[in-house]
């Protein structure tokens, strides 16, 4: 079976992390569970070079190919024709919009802008790849880390998005927990956190690429590169409506 890890990152602890463990059998997903941040070896305060390379070691450990991080990969390329986004973040209407370097709107998400791409800039540096085309090939060997977005996989998907943390209440989250496994048709017991069902939903983007099923998701935005010494642009990935089922 192959296996995807998909976070739903946190900069300020790693509590509010989101870390589900998804496994793929014959294009469809087979399980998923939910990891403690210890199991990957990831502390409080949360450090973006130690973060990556955490992460990094333990996707080598368990001979995971595909990861999946909930958080911005590059900052917005000068000559994409925006005033204050990268062009991902225009298609998919996000609250956070990555301007040039060291500017983001509203200024209160540039603390986690800075960590997610830092953190995506450690991982490359450690020699995971990022993808550079709209069809996705599954990484054989090494890693392959995408960008991901929740509310707009649950949207993707036609499924009412999961409220924000704020006013989702552990019934809502299982009743949405609930809608997912029958969408995907998987069953479990398990009744994840906030931030592991945002985790799990953005996570099936990664099972139809493992799986080789290219009508089971969808990248959008303009590729990432180097730009004066800094990553810009980058892909958002979500699973679609043809989500394979079991």
């Amino acid at each position: 079976m192959n296996k995807v890890l998909s976070i739903d990152l946190a900069h300020a602890t790693i509590r509010n992390l989101g870390l589900c463990l998804l496994e793929e059998k014959q294009g469809r997903i087979a399980s998923s569970i939910y990891l403690e941040p210890s199991q990957l070896g990831l502390a409080d305060p949360p450090d973006s070079t130690a973060f990556g390379a955490a992460i990094f070691k333990f996707c080598l450990e368990e001979h995971i190919h595909l990861l999946l991080l909930d958080g911005p990969q590059g900052w917005k390329d000068p000559a994409n024709g925006l005033m204050h986004s990268r062009v991902c973040e225009r298609i998919l209407n996000t609250p956070a919009k990555t301007g040039t370097l060291g500017q983001v709107k509203p200024a209160n998400y540039s603390q986690f802008v800075e960590f997610s791409i830092a953190v995506f800039a450690t991982l490359v540096a450690r020699g995971a790849r990022l993808a550079t085309d709209a069809v996705i090939k599954p990484a054989q060997d090494g890693l392959l880390v995408l960008e991901s977005f929740p509310l707009s996989a649950w949207r993707k998907l036609k499924i009412a998005p999961l409220p924000a943390k704020s006013k989702a209440t552990p019934f809502v989250c299982e009743s949405k927990c609930c809608e997912l496994l029958m969408h995907v048709g998987l069953e479990s017991k398990l009744c994840p956190s906030h931030d592991e069902l945002q985790a799990f939903v953005a996570g099936l983007a990664g099972i139809a690429i493992v799986g080789q099923k290219d009508n089971g998701y969808v990248a959008e935005g303009a590729p990432p590169f180097q730009h004066e010494g800094h990553w810009v642009e980058g892909l958002i990935v979500n699973p679609t409506l043809t989500q394979p089922r079991c």
